[in-house]
This record gives C-alpha cells, structure tokens and sequence, in this order.
C-alpha cells in the first residue's frame, strides 16, 4: 500500500489518526477502514495518486511532442531530393539514333532548410570557434537615446517677457544650419566629461582621476574623445596652432586627456558640451538671441572695415562741375578686440554620486545661466576696455535728452533717433527699446495730462504691462543699465564674435574648497563686440533717475 501525504491528511481529518502517529498506524487504520467499506476505493486510489509526480509525467509527455515534432520538422528540412536521368553515355547513343529527350544528369541535391542550416552555423561556431557568429558588446553611449529634436526659441525670456523670434528656429551661428536640442547621449558625456575634471582637481592627477572613475564615465568620455568633436585650447592657448576648432581629437591628444606621462594636455571641451551651454543664452536672453553672432576660429583681434553712405546731388549745369565725393573718410577701420569671459562654479564633491545626464545638465545649465546674465549686460553697457563696448557706450549714436523727465515726445525723440534705412526688413524684429523695469514702468503710466489720469498707451482701457512692449516694440530690461540709461537700437546692427569651444580649469586647493568639500570649476570663452555703426541706435542718460 502507497502512503502519501494526501492519504495521511485524510486519514488525520477522518479517521482520527493522530498526526505523530507512525507509517504503520496510518497502514492499519487505512487498511481497516478500506475493509469496513468507510474508505471508498475511488477515494483511496485518488489519494494514492501523487500530484507533483503527475504534472512531471504531464511536462515530460510535452517535450516528447515537442521533440517528435522538431525530428519531423527536420526531417522536411533536410530531405533529400534526387532527379532521376539518364546518363552521358545513353544520351549520345540516343543523339546518333534521332530518340534524343530533354533530361537532366543524374545528381542527389540535397535541399537545406533555414532551420538545418541555423542549427549547421550554431554547431560551426561551437566546434570551431567564432566562425559564423560575432558577438559585438554595446559601448556605453549606445545606452542613452541619440533622438534630437529641432531647437525653437520659447514663448518668453528668462525674466518672463515675450521673446520677439518666440516660434522660430534657431539658426547655427556657425554655419547657419538648424540648432536641434541635446540629446540624452549629449547630456551624459558632458555629465561624465565634467565628473572626470572634478576627479582630476580633487586628485591632482589625470592618471589617478580616470582609475577613480567609474567605468560606465570612463566610457563614455573614451567616445567623446575618439568620435565626437572637440573645441578650445591645447597644451598652450597662447600657441594657435594648438588651437581645437569643431574637429576629433587626435591620438596624443586624447591620451594628453588622461595620462600624466603625456606633456602638456588639452584643455578644450567636447562642443556638445559647449553647445549645452551657450543654449541657456541663445534661448532665453534678452538681447543676446538678437545680436549678429558671428564665429571666430582664432585671433585676439578681428579687423575688418565699414564704409559711409555715398552722397548725390542734382541740378547740375553746362560748365559747372559736379563736387567730388570726398573718400578720404568713407572706408573706416571696425576693429574688435576679442576678451576671455570667465565664469567660475563650485559643485560639492558629493554631487558626483549623480548619475552622469544629471550632473551635465545641471552644469550646462549653471554656466549658461551666467553666462546669459553676463553677455546681456555687456551688449547694454559693456565698457569697450576689459569687455566687448556696449550700446551706451557706443561713439556716434544719437543722443536725447530726456531733462529728468519721461514723457511721450522724449521717447519719440528717441525712437526716431535711429533713421528709417537702418530698419531693413530682416532686422525689424531685432529693433527694442532697452532700460530697467522703473524706466518701462514709468514709460507705460505717462498719463493723458496733468489732471486726467488715464494711460496715454491704453486711453480706453487699462494699459497691459505685461506685453513689455511700448510704441510697437519690444521693451527690454537688464538691471546693469541705471533708471536714467535708456536706449532705442537695432540688436541686428550689434556684431558679436565668439570662438566656440570653452576652455575648463578646476581645483580643489585652498582652505575654503576644503573644509567646503568643494570644487572649483572655471570655464573660459572668448568674446568681442560692438555696434557695427553709432547710426544704429540713439541713447539718454537724464531719464528720470
């Protein structure tokens, strides 16, 4: 008799066995109560039967179909065909007697299946080796999506003003081709790019940094070393043949990047990085997005030249001359000097336990922050001298005095200051007004007169100060300007030159950097600037203060 764990539990629950009882009580008690007919032998042989042992029989019976199955299958595969004919020598003598029949010669043509030959290339590669077969590991970048969209300027700026191109594409200043969004494999080599410059301050060593840094870093930085563009400074800035323009780095120069035994190094940056971080200004800036940005390979100074507007009479006579035009100041120099922006950063040491597309993106986004703040203000007031010249400081602009007064005639003195010919059609949309919040405010509540208290700008209604535009343009505000600075210029006029790829410096030494846990991270770009002509903007310094 077959005693299982569903015929004790039966006989436990029915019978009254105790569950400690031995093998041999359950014995008895079943064979007693299987001879007084209280145990049903339908019941006792269902009992009997062992579950787990039934369903391995079940599995087993599966895989024999299935293995049946796979054999015929085979089978179909790798039948063998043959094409019966005749041979060479029945087809001559029948070619002599005129009984010639169309045949084909005697041949076994074996049929290989997709299947037999699948299981052919798999035994091939076990046998001998990777023959058939190649097995390729994903590098770490392959890991982070390389979708990119197409790049559009926002509703509104930074400071919650409507942004005059709000819609429009945003153009290359490079090449004029269409800027696209970083793309999350961008955003994690420039995250793993900027874990290794902290390791190399905190370290003090390339070498010892890039040991320390975690292999998916490490791989990352590896790829945009060797298929990624870089730009900046090598070993010597001061040298421009060591200069990195928009192009892949080469051997000694990637093994510069991380090994001390290599002389000098680069300093340079792979340009997605840099790209993430002049986005910040491009997109959201005041004045910035309206400049004519122009790129710049090398060159502490650009030299180039601007010509005045040639003049004409009429009425001319018989024996009267025509006035020469005078040429002797209608080409003039327009010399910019080029100057190193830098911006500095401290990122906490424990920050780095982020995972790379987060520590690039909060990074970018940080300098390029600054540098938006920074870049604005020198358009406005840059004072030609450590910076690029900004508009107030511009030589030959047409200059209104407001007489500590704000008042509609003063603003129309000022928006009629800049000539109609300096309106062409391409650069409406980049001709602002620009002063401070105060400056606008005041601007937007100059009444209808001194005893009707009503808006000039909205006679029938309340004026909207949030549109931040006034007499059909755009009103734009920088808080470096003071309340009595305002200007009405074409941003389009103001040339900006900049040499793409920033260069890094960091360091952890000092005594503030180490009992911050901090690290100092410097970016260096380079830029110049200045109205192409004072005829592109007019300007007051005695608004009301």
């Amino acid at each position: 008799m077959k005693m299982t764990q569903e015929l004790k539990n039966h006989l436990i629950a029915s019978f009254g066995v105790k569950a400690t009882a031995s093998e041999e009580e359950f014995l008895k008690t079943a064979s007693d109560a299987l001879l007084a007919g209280t145990l049903d032998g339908r019941k006792y042989a269902e009992l009997c039967t062992d579950k787990k042992a039934q369903e391995a029989n079940q599995f087993a019976e599966k895989l024999d179909r299935v293995a049946t199955g796979l054999e015929k299958l085979l089978e179909v595969a790798t039948k063998e065909t043959t094409v019966s004919a005749k041979t060479p020598e029945q087809l001559a003598a029948e070619k002599a007697a005129g009984t010639t029949t169309a045949v084909l010669a005697t041949k076994e043509v074996k049929s290989e299946g997709r299947l037999t030959k699948m299981f052919r290339i798999g035994s091939e590669s076990v046998e001998g080796g990777e023959k058939d077969i190649e097995v390729r590991v994903k590098e770490a970048a392959e890991a982070y999506s390389d979708t990119k969209s197409t790049l559009t300027y926002p509703a509104q700026t930074k400071g919650g003003r409507i942004h005059p191109l709000a819609g429009e594409i945003v153009k290359d200043f490079d090449n004029g081709s269409t800027m696209n969004t970083p793309s999350d494999r961008d955003k994690a080599v420039s995250g793993a790019f900027a874990q290794y410059l902290v390791a190399k301050a905190r370290l003090g060593s390339k070498t010892i940094a890039w040991a320390h840094l975690p292999q998916h870093s490490k791989e990352l930085v590896m790829y945009a070393a060797t298929k990624m563009e870089w730009g900046g400074a090598g070993d010597k800035e001061t040298i421009a043949a060591n200069q990195i323009n928009r192009r892949k780095l080469t051997d000694l120069e990637v093994k510069g990047l991380i090994d001390d035994a290599v002389s000098g190094g680069t300093e340079a940056v792979p340009i997605v990085f840099d790209d993430q971080i002049v986005t910040t200004p491009i997109l959201q800036g005041e004045f910035f997005p309206l400049v004519n940005l122009i790129p710049l390979d090398k060159g502490r100074r650009v030299q180039g030249a601007q010509a005045a507007i040639v003049s004409s009479e009429w009425g001319g006579v018989d024996d009267t001359s025509i006035d020469l035009f005078d040429t002797a100041s209608y080409v003039s120099a327009f010399d910019t000097t080029i100057y190193r922006w830098q911006g500095a950063i401290w990122i906490g040491l424990d920050f780095l336990s982020d995972t790379p597309i987060d520590f690039g993106q909060f990074l970018t986004q940080q300098y390029g922050e600054v540098m938006l703040r920074d870049f604005d203000s020198a358009i406005c007031v840059g004072d030609g001298a450590t910076q690029p010249q900004g508009i107030m400081n511009k030589a030959g602009t047409s200059v209104v005095n407001f007489g500590g007064t704000t008042t509609l005639s003063n603003y129309e003195t000022l928006r009629f200051g800049v000539h109609k010919r300096e309106h062409l059609a391409n650069l409406m949309k980049t001709a602002v007004f620009g002063g401070t919040d105060i400056s606008y405010q005041r601007a937007k509540a100059i009444p209808v007169g001194a005893t009707d208290a009503r808006r000039l700008n909205s006679v029938m209604q309340l004026p909207n100060y949030d549109d931040y535009s006034w007499m059909g343009r755009p009103f734009k505000i920088n808080e470096s300007l003071t309340n009595s600075q305002i200007f009405y210029a074409i941003l389009g006029r103001y040339r900006m030159y900049r040499r793409r790829g920033l260069t890094i410096r960091n360091s952890v030494e000092g005594d503030t950097l180490i009992r911050r846990n901090d690290c100092l991270i410097t970016a260096t770009a380079r830029v110049g600037g200045q109205l192409e002509r004072g005829a592109a903007a007019s300007v007051t310094t005695t608004a009301p203060s």
